[in-house]
């Protein structure tokens, strides 16, 4: 079963077989799929921001390859805006290191059996949304050909972050670009990430339930006040968080009418 059969670049399917699969294919993207304690196989499948719109099969796999069962998914043409990012120069010249960049690779690219996240995912902020997922950035007036891999939550300094579902801790550090982060694995193919922090409140390798404060809200890193951007990770490409949490947009609560 594939969970929706249409979507939008940049969302997460969920996908269910019956059948003792390994793993599903689609669009050239593998991902594991995981025996679950209700019975059956689950796994999740990313849509990248860069994937080509179309009607893609979803082939359910055996450990050797061999294909167990079939579905189809409709990926939708999605139209993503621009926004521009005032920084001062000296912000907008910081850059991540090597060892920085392979740390994040890492982490990326792990996918551990156990499953800790049940949903609902919870906000980790109550702050209404500053910049949504998969906008086309450009730092003062200039393009960067990159798109917004998570989003920006609007918050004050000092306000506590939540982890939005129980897992490991595995990265908790400053970052050149990134600011204070901490990275939680959740299993089988779930991870977040929350930059920018003013303070750390976790260690690394702990373990974190649904809930816990893992920081505070501030503006390290490349950043051009206090807020908290944050990423899901699904199988290591970056989805969109707002299918996972519900969250009001900023622009919605200034255009909502005041109460007389």
């Amino acid at each position: 079963m594939v969970k929706p059969g249409s979507i939008s670049l940049g969302q997460t399917v969920r996908l269910r077989c019956e059948i003792p699969a390994a793993t599903a294919r689609m669009n050239g993207r593998t991902v594991r799929l995981f025996k679950q304690e209700s019975g059956g196989w689950q796994g999740l499948m990313p849509v990248a921001v860069a994937d080509t719109p179309g009607i893609y099969p979803v082939e359910f796999l055996a450990e050797d390859g061999t294909a167990l069962a079939a579905a189809s998914l409709a990926i939708r043409k999605t139209i993503f805006p621009s926004q521009n990012v005032t920084l001062a120069p000296q912000i907008e010249a910081l850059h991540s290191t090597t060892e920085e960049m392979q740390t994040l690779t890492t982490f990326r690219d792990s996918v551990s059996d156990v499953k800790y996240w049940q949903d609902p995912l919870v906000a980790p902020l109550p702050g209404c949304v500053i910049s949504p997922f998969g906008v086309k950035r450009l730092y003062n007036g200039k393009a960067t050909g990159e798109f917004h891999m998570g989003i920006d939550q609007r918050g004050a300094e000092g306000t506590p972050i939540l982890a939005v579902a129980a897992g490991v801790v595995k990265i908790v550090q400053p970052f050149n670009v990134l600011g204070g982060t901490v990275a939680i694995d959740h299993g089988q193919g779930l991870e977040t990430m929350y930059l920018h922090m003013s303070k750390l409140n976790v260690e690394l390798g702990a373990h974190v339930n649904k809930s816990d404060v893992i920081g505070y809200v501030g503006a390290t890193g490349r950043a051009n006040g206090p807020h908290l951007h944050w990423v899901v990770y699904v199988n290591g490409v970056p989805v969109n968080p707002q299918q996972w949490v519900s969250l009001n947009s900023c622009d919605a609560a200034k255009r909502k009418p005041k109460k007389k």
